[in-house]
């Protein structure tokens, strides 16, 4: 199985709402593909969101990372986020959040 983990730091407060449109489309589409598992979660100041899905193989999150609402999302990601990083790691579940985030001190 694999575990994607991706890091999303927001530009500014400003771009809460674009983000939230973009990430609840993307929660509808997950919700109805073939992923096993997600979650998402947030900072305090809620300028950096993490998203964390389980998926059995590469195909199958390529198929939905390169396809609707989420490969909008990519191509206008510049438009509210400063930096987004990703993770993929191979395990049988999700992880704690706070093995997720020393992933992205670590890079």
């Amino acid at each position: 199985m694999i575990v994607s983990i991706t890091k999303i730091e927001l530009i500014s407060y400003s771009k809460l709402i674009g983000f939230f449109k973009f990430n609840g489309q993307i929660i509808k589409e997950l919700k109805q593909s073939k992923c096993r598992k997600f979650k998402v979660t947030s900072n305090w100041n809620l300028k950096v969101w993490y998203t964390m899905s389980l998926w059995l193989n590469e195909n199958e999150l390529n198929d939905f990372y390169r396809n609707g609402t989420h490969l909008e999302a990519m191509k206008q990601s510049k438009k509210f986020s400063s930096k987004i990083k990703s993770n993929r790691i191979y395990n049988e579940d999700l992880i704690s959040w706070k093995e997720a985030k020393k992933l992205f001190v670590k890079n």
